[in-house]
Order: structure tokens, then C-alpha cells, then sequence
């Protein structure tokens, strides 16, 4: 399979409603179940100790683990490797909502400054997913799927460093 050149790559996200009707009842069950478990744990931890040290624990990445089990045992490594970029992405931007929430709150009514975070989250999550656009745009390429990984192992093979497995 030849490689597509980056300008032919189609990296901008696409909403598909009709999927969420493919996913199986126990998929949402578990990353619900897995997402309200850490935040009631979280909340324990906060009212035992002090809100700061709570506060560590609402970071932890409640849907995120589950998340990952289900989509490598779905739709296959590639695909949780994809995710759990866009996890990082998105761990970046939930410091920026933080920052802007501790330097906002206290200032401003807490809806504005709650608005403030939420701005500053999106304007950081935009960035970091065009830098990545600009920087590994493949890793964004909505039309590359894990069967088309394993045709073009041979390719792959060639751009990976050396003792380093899989397709990146």
C-alpha cells in the first residue's frame, strides 16, 4: 500500500452520531460504572482529608483506563495508542482549566470564572490537537484503521527506530 501524502491526509474530527447505536449497552455500563467509582472515591478522599489533597485524586482519569481496555479489545492497539494521545492532549488542557480556575476563582462570581476555565481548556485542546496536526499528522488520519496498519506493516517497519514495536 503506498503512503499517503500529508496533504491528502484527513485529519479533522467528524461527528458520527449513528455509531453510538454499534456499542454494546456493557461498554457504556463499564466506563460509567469505572468513572462514578473514582469520583466517589475521590470525593471520599476529599472529605477525609482537605480539598487540595481531594483535588489530586478529581485528576485521576476516571473513564480513561476503561476506555483504553475497551477500544484495544475492539477496535485493536492502534486504536488505544490514538486514544491515549489524545488522553495526553487532554491532560495538558485540563492543567490549563485548573490554572484558570485557581487564578479566576475569588476574582470573578464562580459561573464567570468557571466559563474563564472552560475557554481556556478549549483554547488549549484546540492548540494541542493542531500542533499535532502540523507535527505527526498521521497519527490524526481518521482513514487509517488497523487493517490497513497491518497491510502496510512493511512500510511501517522502515519508519520505526530501531527495538521499537508497532506502527507510529
Amino acid at each position: 500500500m503506498r503512503a499517503r501524502s500529508p496533504a491528502r491526509l484527513e485529519v479533522l474530527p467528524e461527528l458520527e452520531l449513528g455509531q453510538l447505536a454499534h456499542v454494546p449497552s456493557r461498554d457504556y455500563l463499564v466506563r460509567f460504572a469505572f468513572g462514578a467509582a473514582i469520583s466517589v472515591v475521590a470525593a471520599l478522599i476529599g472529605n477525609a482529608t482537605s480539598p487540595r489533597f481531594g483535588g489530586l485524586f478529581l485528576a485521576f482519569p476516571a473513564i480513561l483506563p476503561a476506555g483504553l481496555t475497551l477500544t484495544q479489545d475492539e477496535q485493536g492497539t492502534r486504536a488505544a495508542d490514538r486514544g491515549a494521545l489524545g488522553a495526553i492532549l487532554g491532560g495538558v488542557s485540563l492543567v490549563v482549566f485548573a490554572v484558570v480556575a485557581e487564578a479566576s476563582l475569588g476574582r470573578f462570581p464562580v459561573g464567570a470564572a468557571l466559563v474563564l476555565a472552560l475557554v481556556g481548556w478549549l483554547a488549549a485542546a484546540l492548540s494541542c490537537y493542531a500542533m499535532l496536526v502540523l507535527v505527526r499528522p498521521d497519527t490524526c488520519d481518521k482513514r487509517q484503521d488497523p487493517g490497513e496498519i497491518k497491510a502496510s506493516s512493511g512500510a511501517c517497519a522502515s519508519r520505526r527506530p530501531s527495538g521499537q514495536r508497532g506502527c507510529r
